[in-house]
This record gives C-alpha cells, structure tokens and sequence, in this order.
C-alpha cells in the first residue's frame, strides 16, 4: 500500500469511527485473488467507506466530471481513482481496468452509475455488466448502511450517523443465455448485481457476522 493511499485511509477510518461508529460485517469473505467490487450508492462518503473496509489497496471508478478540477481531480488520481464517461465509455478506460485486473488489483465500482436521490437501490447501468463480463473476475457484493443519512446528495456537510458495510461473498456472473443479444445480456448481469447488494439487507438484519469486524 503506497504511502499517501495509507495516510488517507488512516485519517478517514479515524474520522468514521469517531462520528459514524464504523463497523464492517463480512469481513471475512474477502478473498485474497483480485475481484470486481460492486456496491450501492448513495453519498459521496461511500467510495472512502469501501476503501476503509479493505485492509489492502483498491481502486476506484468514478465519473469524468470528478477530474474537472484540477487538484481534486489530482487527488483523486493519486488515490487510485479510474475516470469513466459514462455517457461516452473510453476504451482507453476499460483498457486499463481490465490490465489492473490482470496485476491482480480490486476495483470498485458503483452498478448504479449515480448516487441515490432517496437512498433505495436504483436500476443498474449495462455498461457495468460488460465490464464484469469482460474482466473474468469474481464480483464481490457490498452494502453500506447510513451513508444516506449521514451524507445524502441534497447535504453540503456530513453529519455524525452510524455506518455499517456488509460484505456478502464473492460468485461468477451469470452465463449469457442461448439467444439473448449481447446488450441485453450485460443488462442482466448488471441486474444480478443489484439483486446480490439487495440480499445483504436480509443478511445484516439477521446477523450475517456474529460478532462487528472493526478495520
């Protein structure tokens, strides 16, 4: 882990667990080979949440227009963060997610493209599903609860609330069904997506973990 990556996870892990009472669920089911992580999203707290999670460096998708600024746009960068347009997907973009697959790299990244207006999981974008179909890694489901409420995109400042991330385990997208065209198979690998981080919910209320991970 390269050392400003380690410093900002440090700092942001000891601001989560002083004002959110960060506790992650699932820990465990964190397999040690590179995997496509795949969460829902709500507030811009939520890549910095997944990142805190993970004892090991990962990477990160974000829109384009995040690297409009230009040292925020550094920052991130530094920070391992992939642009995406994501009306205009760049195959230079793919390209090097899928040869950071191939060094063995995680890689978040956010089936709904944006964050949720009301904090409910919205429709996946099919481009999400081309990347899964295409890197022929493992997907790693995840849930973060309470982003939305400490951090919603209507807010200018997060508020103290407690946040919880459930890790579910890591499976193989669907095969493409005899017949189906190709967009429409993507969609629905982008689908199950969204179906696996719904089930976490299930999983969290019925104690997925005995006992809280705390990173």
């Amino acid at each position: 882990m390269k050392k400003g990556y380690a410093i900002a996870r440090a700092l942001t892990l000891g601001f989560l667990k002083l004002f959110c009472d960060f506790k992650v669920y699932g820990q465990q089911n964190i397999p040690s080979y590179p995997v496509l992580i795949v969460a829902n999203h709500c507030s811009y707290l939520d890549p910095p949440i997944v990142g805190c999670a993970f004892k090991k460096e990962i990477y990160f998708v974000g829109r384009k227009t995040l690297f409009n600024h230009q040292v925020f746009g550094k920052l991130i960068s530094y920070l391992n963060t992939i642009p995406l347009d994501r009306d205009k997907p760049e195959v230079g973009s793919f390209k090097l997610i899928l040869d950071l697959f191939e060094k063995g790299k995680s890689i978040l990244i956010f089936p709904e493209g944006t964050r949720s207006p009301s904090g409910a999981l919205q429709k996946a974008a099919p481009g999400v599903g081309y990347i899964a179909v295409k890197a022929k890694v493992p997907i790693l489901p995840l849930r973060i609860f309470g982003s939305f409420e400490a951090f919603p995109r209507t807010a200018k400042f997060p508020k103290p609330y407690p946040i919880r991330v459930v890790i579910g385990q890591a499976y193989k997208p669907i095969d493409c069904p005899a017949g189906l065209s190709k967009k429409a198979y993507y969609q629905s690998v982008a689908d199950e997506m969204i179906s696996k981080i719904a089930s976490l919910y299930i999983d969290y209320k019925l104690g997925m973990a005995q006992k809280d991970l705390l990173v």
